[in-house]
């Protein structure tokens, strides 16, 4: 093919030009490599330009101007900066039928910089267009003509290729050869470049080796940070190149497009990891690590457990690398509930982080916010509050952001361990909005503070508020992470709890069985949040009567308090004792109750209705066997108490009254068992 003067046209719309200008900077500035000098459809040029890109403003004549037409004529290739302005241009549709009509259809390239493609054919919104319609064939009046193959189009939009691999697949199209073939030719020349580096760097320390001890230690840091800094740039170019190959589909009966989700994206992201970067012990341990972070977030415990390891285990890392690392896996084991695991690597990770020069403030922040979450779990309030404080004064001054929101919350929680339930519910509402201006309120930990706000309402006895702010939890955390996220089997438990506590059994029952069965897809049975789940599903099974079902899931919630050493060990004792007694066995229920006593006085000074309970379980036990005048004495102590806390409908209220009906009958005082059926 004859020379033309410019290797490529650049046409654009004046809002993309400063993407236009680093395009026309990246090909003119490529040095071809020597191997595709002659294969190239262009006469062969070492450097691929001149490229015309520069146009003065166009005048309202009808017609392009005499210069752009002959530079159209005089380019090899036409390059489109596609989007929903070039789309809705006259001049860029202009310019590209007159390089179709000069018979050079199949030399058009584009970039894709925003909108969709294809977008009024696949049924989208005709505004969000990003192709000119003269794309796809015109005919003399300039109308839209036959439907023409859609043609190669880089896209760097969010999601799709980085600026390097876009580059390349234009200058690869211009070329006339592979993608492939110029990715694997370019980063071959880089390794060369890279060594080159290395042997400069060698030589000067042998030549200045004689100076003086201070410079060559300063010489020697400079050293080290170099080789760092390479390390960075050949992990973040594997990094690039494995995100890529994981939307590459080379089997043509697996699935595309929509149909790939993002769990079958990260599990053969898992399996590229295992199979391709066993030579790569550091490339492998990012990937691992920011992998396990994801399916962290997606709530999927286990394969994350698995990658966070592995990538923790691995020597030789960045030290911020590591440290983000060791932060993840302290976060899951706390998600886990394995709390001194937990401690221990947010301790590991604090030291990593106090040494890393310059600090890293959200690092740290997120570290302190952990060490605060573990210490409110562990009835540690004071330990707590120091973390949560110590977290905010490394946010001063700085922009608005989700550590702020998050130790906003953790305060709010610290005044819930103070009972102070106003002044938390004003800094949950403020994180509330906090967050909503941030991200909106689909932002994953939306749920989080609406189930706080919940719990702040039901503190205060405001029941129906409550269910309102847990529906709202449970509808957003479903849309936004699916329906199989421990999330939400916590907001299906919060707002079964509810119902149970009203007696609507048939509600509360299929809500807890399915966050059972969430929650022990990801978690094994001793899990913190499945001590409430079996503790509520066996205290709605015994509601219903059936016991056996009830006895096995208050056992499993009982040995799941013991393990996370949980305030619920002494209530749930007092709900198996309830269970012994009402299936006949009063001896073992009165041991159990006692077992109980010292340990509810201790977790609850502050709760009488907890003792009362207990002392009115023991009252329809000693009832059981016959044992009237003490009976008597505790249920005239307890039934006021308990329904002081407890309206007479619900669970609590209603079962103490029946306890005391059942007394009164079996001792023949009619007056004081129609009393409390009036109450009831």
């Amino acid at each position: 093919m004859p020379a033309r003067r410019y290797v490529a046209y650049i046409s654009y719309h004046h809002g993309d030009r400063k993407v236009a200008r680093w395009l026309h900077r990246a090909i003119e500035t490529y040095r071809v490599p020597h191997k595709h000098l002659a294969a190239t459809p262009v006469a062969p040029r070492s450097r691929l330009r001149p490229v015309f890109l520069d146009r003065e403003e166009l005048s309202s004549s009808s017609n392009l101007a005499e210069s752009l037409r002959e530079a159209l004529d005089e380019s090899d290739f036409l390059i489109v900066v596609c989007s929903p302005a070039a789309a809705a241009s006259r001049w860029v549709n202009e310019e590209i039928k007159l390089f179709k009509e000069q018979g050079k259809a199949d030399k058009i390239l584009c970039l894709v910089v925003a909108g969709e493609p294809q977008a009024v054919r696949r049924g989208l919104a005709p505004e969000l267009e990003s192709f000119p319609p003269a794309l796809f064939g015109t005919g003399v009046d300039g109308q839209l003509g036959a439907e023409t193959a859609e043609p190669l189009a880089a896209d760097i939009r969010a999601g799709g290729d980085s600026r390097y691999s876009a580059k390349l697949k234009i200058i690869a199209a211009l070329l006339g050869v592979s993608f492939d073939a110029l990715r694997h030719r370019d980063h071959a020349r880089q390794r060369k470049r890279l060594a080159a580096f290395g042997l400069a760097a060698m030589v000067g320390c042998v030549v200045f080796a004689g100076l003086a001890l201070a410079a060559w230690v300063a010489r020697q840091e400079a050293v080290k940070q170099r080789q760092l800094a390479i390390q960075k740039s050949q992990t973040a170019e594997r990094t690039a190149d494995f995100l890529v190959s994981l939307f590459q589909v080379s089997n043509p009966s697996e699935s595309r497009g929509n149909s790939v989700t993002a769990r079958s994206i990260l599990d053969r992201g898992t399996q590229e990891i295992e199979e391709s970067l066993r030579d790569e012990p550091v490339v492998r341990a990012e990937l691992s690590g920011t992998l396990g972070e994801v399916y962290t977030g997606l709530g999927l415990y286990k394969p994350a457990l698995r990658l966070l390891e592995t990538a923790h285990a691995t020597g030789g890392q960045d030290p911020g690398a590591l440290t983000r690392q060791t932060t993840s896996l302290a976060y899951l084991e706390q998600l886990r509930g394995n709390t001194a695991r937990a401690d221990a690597l947010y301790a590991q990770a604090q030291q990593l982080a106090d040494a890393l020069k310059p600090p890293d403030r959200s690092l740290q922040t997120r570290i302190l916010i952990g060490r605060g979450e573990l210490a409110g779990l562990q009835e540690k309030p004071e330990q707590a509050l120091d973390y949560f404080n110590h977290a905010l004064a490394l946010q001063k001054n700085q922009p608005p952001n989700e550590l702020q929101v998050r130790a906003l919350e953790q305060l709010a929680t610290s005044d819930i361990y103070s009972n102070d339930l106003a002044a938390s519910e004003r800094l949950y509402e403020q994180a509330l909005q906090a967050r909503i201006r941030l991200s909106g309120e689909t932002h994953p930990m939306v749920p989080e503070t609406l189930n706080n706000l919940g719990a702040v309402a039901y503190l205060r006895g405001e029941s129906e508020r409550a269910e309102g702010f847990y529906q709202r939890a449970l509808a957003i955390d479903t849309r936004v992470l699916g329906k199989e996220h421990p999330d939400v089997a916590v907001d299906m438990n919060n707002l079964a709890l509810l119902y149970l506590e009203r007696r609507d059994f048939a509600r509360a029952i299929p809500m807890l069985e399915e966050a059972v069965r969430i929650q022990l897809a990801q978690q094994d049975e001793t899990q913190r949040d499945l001590i409430f789940a079996f503790t509520n599903l066996g205290l709605a099974r015994m509601g219903t009567g059936d016991y056996a079902a009830a006895e096995n899931a208050l056992a499993k919630g009982l040995q799941a308090a013991i393990a996370n050493k949980n305030r619920m060990h002494a209530p749930i004792l007092v709900d198996i004792a309830d269970l012994q007694c009402r299936t006949g066995r009063y001896d073992a229920g009165l041991q159990t109750l006692e077992s109980a006593r010292p340990i509810m006085a201790q977790r609850y000074p502050d709760d009488p209705w907890r003792i009362a309970l207990l002392d009115n379980v023991k009252a329809a036990c000693l009832t059981g066997k016959q044992r009237f005048s003490e009976a008597d004495a505790l249920v005239e102590t307890s039934v006021p108490v308990l329904l002081k806390r407890w309206p007479p409908a619900s669970l609590y209220g209603y079962d103490a009254l029946r306890r005391a009906i059942r007394l009164y009958q079996l001792m023949g005082d009619p007056v004081r068992a129609a009393k409390y059926r009036r109450i009831a």
